[in-house]
């Protein structure tokens, strides 16, 4: 009896031999893919819950795609624990969705370099800003982080600290002209955005891109495309597509390799500075508190490797700073009373805060404690990551199987795929208790903080910014330029929402994009109410 493999082969005789044409065999061809993928494939995680599936075509994935970020995962952890296995589109096999802390640990930190980025993943970063650190995976990416540490240390961080107050002021100064002209409604994702292009200008190449009076429109243009594109419904299918045929990436498909258009952009730019800098100049002589200069300065990182780094940095450090510290004045805005204790602390401090004071925020706890909030609520990216090897990976949760037997540890297979929803994790009500709700005052006393070992290990135990050798290296950089932003912008305004009826939600690009209810047509939006204060 020909077995399926058999009858495949028949078909792909008949056409060599001409028998069908090619607008008939080629979506046969695809589907016989998908099918013989889905007929052939192993059944990972055995014994994982595993939700009923809402598309045989689209798997899990396209509702969590439309649904606002979080909440299509959250829902399931609630009902199911935060460990469940889902189905990929376009019958690519199962994969691992998980909040639980003890697998993000291991995954992450005890043993980082046994999983990689996905085939899907990685183009995709490549596409968007090259080779750097991002991208890197292995004995690459310990060299790319030990050369490009001391560039992120306190010391070096304080240093650009006047370059971010310089640019933030002229953003507190814009949004006063904004407000005036827009009857007090300001687009706060927009101008924010603008400040920290101009932020990562400055302090990556010494460049002012003027995007605060609309100077430097291609970038941010090109940006704004992508994400628009991306976050709607359609730009699921992009997706999916990928994910299942990784190698389409390599096509000339304009949609696929328009994810490369900021990066052309980008990479010239930073590839004549660096080139000007290295003829006019002895490495020993450039002076500059800049990331190229004391890059130049060390002189171990150069080339292809250096221009790509610095690509990296500006587009993916701007981008995920402005969309958290917009995200926290939106966050300001729906709660008055948490906004009104906050800029009374602020202003209770009586002078300019110094880096140190921004630092260490010994004397804000209510200010670190709404940052803490804010990105514990809303972190700006999820990861996804592919075995590089067999495995056993923990459970601090351990999965009740129906005849009542405990599963505390998973076996992983080399190849099998996982999805760690940061959001989820950050806000899993089984360890927060009330995980959608905006509180900080949850961080001002331990005693009603969690159990640390239900908690990831990154920074302040939330996975915002990953843990272990992948945690974020600009981390420092990030925190002063957000809580900068964030003084300087409340001890001037006040922040209001436009009406009661107004519903924001976010959606993730390479950040958490957030969309207005009512005006999708104009994706990355954030219209906010803005008055002076008058205190």
């Amino acid at each position: 009896m020909p077995t399926i493999l058999d009858k495949v082969g028949g078909v792909i005789n008949e056409i060599e031999g001409g028998t069908y044409p090619l607008w008939i065999w080629a979506p046969v061809a695809v589907l016989g893919l998908i099918v013989l993928r889905w007929l052939t494939r192993p059944e990972p995680y055995k014994g994982v819950p595993e939700p009923p599936c809402p598309s045989k075509l689209w798997g899990h994935f396209q509702s969590a795609h439309v649904t606002p970020a979080g909440r299509h995962w959250g829902r399931y952890f609630d009902v199911y624990g935060p460990s469940i296995k889902v189905n990929a589109p376009l019958g690519a096999g199962k994969m691992l969705v998980t909040a639980d802390p003890a697998t993000i640990h291991h995954v992450l930190t005890t043993n980082c370099y046994s999983y990689t980025k996905s085939t899907f993943t990685r183009p995709f970063v490549k596409r968007l800003i090259g080779e750097g650190l991002v991208w890197s995976e292995g004995d690459m990416h310990k060299l790319q982080r030990k050369q490009l540490v001391p560039a992120f240390s306190q010391e070096a961080v304080n240093l650009m600290g006047p370059i971010i107050r310089d640019v933030v002021e002229r953003c507190s100064d814009k949004v006063g002209q904004l407000m005036d002209q827009g009857n007090g409604i300001v687009d706060i994702h927009d101008i924010v955005s603008k400040t920290t292009l101009d932020v990562f200008g400055r302090v990556a190449l010494n460049l002012d891109f003027d995007c605060i009076e609309d100077g430097s429109p291609e970038i941010r243009r090109k940006w704004r495309a992508q994400s628009n594109t991306i976050i709607k419904p359609d730009g699921f299918k992009h997706i999916a597509v990928l994910r299942a045929f990784p190698w389409i990436a390599n096509l000339p498909v304009p949609v696929i390799q328009a994810q490369g258009d900021v990066k052309a952009v980008v990479e010239p730019l930073a590839g004549d500075i660096i080139e000007t800098a290295r003829r006019n100049a002895n490495a020993s002589s450039i002076k500059g508190n800049d990331l190229l200069s004391m890059l130049l300065r060390t002189g171990e990182m150069t080339g292809n490797r250096l221009r790509d780094n610095i690509s990296t940095f500006i587009v993916a450090g701007f981008d995920s700073t402005s969309a958290s510290a917009t995200w926290c004045l939106y966050a300001l805005a729906r709660n008055q009373r948490v906004q009104n204790k906050l800029r009374e602390e602020l202003l209770a401090f009586g002078r300019e805060p110094t880096e140190k004071d921004l630092a260490s925020m010994a004397a804000f706890p209510y200010f670190d404690a709404v940052i803490k909030e804010t990105l514990r609520m809303y972190p700006v990216t999820d990861a996804e990551r592919v075995a590089l090897e067999d495995d056993v990976v923990p459970l601090k949760f351990p999965i009740t199987k129906p005849d009542g037997s405990k599963i505390t540890e998973l076996h992983i297979r080399k190849g099998d795929s996982m999805v760690i929803p940061f959001i989820c994790s950050n806000r899993l009500n089984l360890v927060w208790g009330d995980g959608d709700n905006f509180r900080p005052e949850r961080w001002l006393d331990e005693k009603t903080m969690p159990p640390k070992d239900q908690l990831t290990q990154g920074w302040s135990n939330l996975v915002t910014f990953s843990e272990g050798p992948r945690l974020c290296i600009g981390v420092r950089l990030a925190l002063l330029e957000m809580k900068i932003i964030l003084f300087t912008l409340l001890r001037n305004y006040t922040f209001s929402l436009t009406s009661d009826k107004f519903e924001v939600n976010g959606y993730f690009f390479a950040s958490l994009i957030p969309v207005v209810k009512g005006h999708e047509e104009k994706g990355a939006y954030m219209p906010l109410r803005v008055a002076h204060y008058e205190g």
